[in-house]
């Protein structure tokens, strides 16, 4: 495991710290730490650490149970593979289904960055209200995600159909198939990812693998996937593709985990906080601190304490919204009370 030290200099490294004060402490001691100009406005937190953001993961774990059950369902399947082969499924129909997901859902994101009227009726919920990108930068992310589906994932597929295709027919997985091997494969690739990221974060492979996808200090939707080939294969695919092999998982729970993990990833790339959505504090924090929140939960951040200064920023933001600290502008809490 990589010690804290081991990690790549980042812009702002050591302007966090170590901030052990009344935030941290419980005690009423003045915060001495940086003022971060993140999610100081308290909507962009109405998201997190509640029920309301596992909507996400239980809708799709339900819709598929349903099109399993339902007689559309069976016969969509029957059809599927009476006019293709496991091979044809395996590559074609599952790259395709997962890109034009991810476009799609990209690129109502990107609305919403571009258009003012649609940015207007979300930006309350703006992680870092003070960035924005610009069309010449969404267009470099256009040609990079489309050359990592192309170049890697169309690929990747067809040989993950080659040698290891996933079951097509009947019968259908039902509920408690469907369920648990949805958190089995969600665990592997938390596992996954999270020690890749941490290696590729190391001073010997930042600059040449991790680099690019750390372009975006406040991260844009489709910029989930904007990163070299090397990265996309081993941080974004195999960690995915591990798990469903272990669980030895129907196609339709792999159209399921691929498409969740892909709205999950675009929502907490996306720099808002909807409630509702995957929550986005967690991956936001590690774009704009650069050395915590490696994992996509938490989960081995919590184990491993890379989400110290995360906690310890969220708690002075409750205290101060306790407090009744006000918004100054958009990325300042100010204390009315003095």
């Amino acid at each position: 495991m990589l010690a804290i030290d081991d990690v790549a200099e980042s812009p702002i490294q050591g302007q966090l710290g170590n901030d052990s004060n009344g935030a941290a402490n419980g005690k009423d001691e003045v915060y001495k730490g940086k003022n971060h100009p993140w999610a100081v406005n308290p909507a962009t937190r109405l998201n997190h650490d509640t029920l309301i953001n596992l909507i996400p993961t239980f809708g799709m774990i339900l819709l598929t149970i349903a099109v399993n059950k339902s007689q559309w369902g069976q016969d969509f399947y029957r059809w599927l593979n009476a006019n293709y082969t496991p091979f044809e499924i395996n590559t074609w129909w599952i790259f395709g289904i997962t890109t034009v997901q991810y476009w799609i859902t990209g690129l109502i994101f990107c609305a919403f960055d571009m258009n003012d009227t649609l940015h207007n009726m979300v930006a309350r919920f703006k992680i870092q209200p003070q960035r924005r990108i610009t069309w010449a930068e969404y267009r470099q992310v256009f040609y990079v995600v489309a050359k990592n589906q192309l170049l890697m994932a169309l690929p990747l597929s067809a040989a993950s159909a080659y040698i290891a295709p996933r079951p097509t027919g009947l019968p259908l997985p039902g509920a408690w198939t469907t369920t648990w091997t949805y958190f089995v494969c969600l665990f592997f690739e938390e596992a996954g990812f999270f020690l890749v990221h941490r290696a590729v974060h190391s001073k010997r492979w930042y600059a040449s693998v991790h680099k690019m996808h750390h372009q975006f200090q406040a991260p844009v939707a489709m910029a989930s996937t904007y990163c070299t080939l090397t990265e996309h294969l081993f941080s974004n695919l195999l960690p995915i593709i591990a798990g469903l092999w272990l669980c030895d998982a129907h196609w339709s729970l792999a159209v399921m985990f691929f498409t969740s993990l892909q709205i999950g990833t675009l929502c907490t790339h996306s720099d808002y906080n909807i409630p509702g959505l995957y929550d986005a504090l967690q991956h936001d924090w590690h774009h704009y601190s650069f050395t915590e929140n490696f994992g996509p939960t938490g989960l081995f951040d919590r184990i491993c304490g890379t989400d110290k200064n995360f906690k310890i920023w969220l708690k002075e933001l409750k205290r101060r919204d306790a407090a009744g600290w006000k918004m100054n502008g958009r990325t300042e809490l100010v204390d009315k009370t003095q």
